[in-house]
């Protein structure tokens, strides 16, 4: 079985690194990584000190906006646009991840900004929901976890990661920038730096082949991994989809590929590197921790397995997300002490892409720009032992919490 990735993945390439061999992506990774439109990661060849080169393009940037657990499809805009705000009324400073002493903030009146396109500020996307949530406990969800399910205070209800698999997408593999052909650039990331190898809208399905060379075989465990530009929360799945079939939902759902067993790395420095990390130094080395699963009739395709993200969002970052959990390496004090005030975390100034230099504290748990490229997620997949030998397309699928959208 031969397997091209796409998505956000790193391990096999992706289709939708086209990018990758044109400039600026093909050159030297900025000192300072610009959030719009690089899509650094981890690569054992790189020169690069930090263990990074830019052969992922702009892969990250073929997403799916404006999708929640409400609708029949996608918006296309409205991608980030619930913003609560939470309060510590507790002794001391807030926990790192905890929830003890932190309140949704009673002076907000609606977490939903802007309005909905019909001046609601309802939390689904559409006014007559099509699911309800089935990721429910705390244990399985990666943000306000202490929420009632439900509840008013429960504002993530309707995100993609509550029932995962059940929001719809524009396109199965993305587009660029995550919107529509006939839409403009949108907000939170919604937008994409024309090439010559694609511009805003295309769709990811329509992208050329892209052989990754990976040669599979049947009932055998292989390696995946993809990277986590921004904290979203939510979860993720790996399918399959015969690559002379139409690259849609539909086929990757028939092929949902099960987690070979229950342990899942956090990896530094690219494909290759199997050194247990030591001493809190997270070079060159990687964290086995057992993963977070969720299953049966709680997801689409019914009967799969998909993975809650294992990054916590960062310290200080409980006044935008509430309690989280706590991250599966050890972070430092600079880490997990820092509680705010600055948006960005300590170290990264105005320019939230300084982070990226190294200043950022944490290794593990993540906020916004530029903080968390060096990392990898793997996971060991066991392919179906009656799969029909071919050419077959690995698809990825991150469904968020934190917003509405789909990768």
């Amino acid at each position: 079985t031969q397997a091209s990735g796409h998505g956000a993945v790193t391990q096999p390439p992706p289709r939708n690194a086209i990018d990758g061999s044109v400039y600026p992506w093909n050159g030297n990774v900025p000192d300072e990584v610009p959030f719009e439109f690089w899509c650094a990661s981890a690569d054992t060849h790189s020169h690069d000190p930090r263990k990074v080169s830019g052969v992922n393009g702009q892969a990250c940037f073929w997403f799916n906006n404006g999708c929640d657990i409400s609708c029949e499809e996608c918006d296309g805009s409205t991608g980030q646009v619930i913003h609560p705000r939470f309060i510590f009324n507790g002794t001391g400073t807030p926990p790192s991840w905890g929830g003890e002493g932190i309140y949704p903030d009673p002076k907000q009146t609606t977490p939903v900004s802007p309005p909905r396109r019909d001046g609601s500020t309802r939390l689904s996307i559409c006014p007559h929901p099509k699911h309800n949530a089935t990721v429910c406990t705390r244990e399985l969800r990666t943000m306000n976890v202490d929420a009632a399910c439900g509840s008013k205070e429960d504002v993530t209800y309707f995100a993609p990661w509550r029932y995962p698999g059940a929001a719809p997408v524009i396109n199965s593999c993305g587009t660029a920038g995550g919107v529509y052909q006939w839409q403009g650039p949108a907000p939170a990331g919604g937008d994409y730096a024309p090439t010559k190898n694609a511009k805003l809208g295309d769709l990811g399905s329509e992208l050329p082949k892209a052989p990754s060379s990976t040669v599979w075989l049947a009932g055998s465990e292989v390696e995946v991994a993809w990277s986590h530009k921004a904290w979203h929360g939510g979860g993720y799945q790996y399918r399959l989809c015969p690559a002379d079939s139409p690259l849609t939902e539909d086929c990757f759902q028939k092929y949902p590929v099960p987690f070979a067993d229950h342990t899942s790395r956090l990896r530094w420095g690219g494909v290759g590197v199997a050194k247990i990390c030591e001493g809190g130094s997270y070079k060159d080395c990687v964290v086995p921790f057992n993963a977070t699963e969720v299953g049966g009739d709680a997801v689409i395709p019914k009967g799969s397995t998909w993975r809650r993200v294992p990054i916590p969002r960062a310290p200080w970052a409980w006044s935008e997300t509430g309690a989280s959990f706590e991250p599966v390496c050890k972070e430092s004090a600079a880490c997990v002490n820092y509680h705010g005030p600055k948006f960005s975390g300590p170290g990264c100034d105005h320019n939230e892409s300084s982070c990226s230099t190294g200043a950022f504290p944490c290794e593990c748990s993540g906020w916004g720009v530029g903080d968390l490229f060096r990392l990898e997620i793997v996971d060991k997949l066991r392919i179906p032992s009656d799969l029909p030998s071919g050419e077959w397309v690995l698809g990825w699928r991150w469904d968020c919490e934190e917003s509405t959208q789909v990768w």
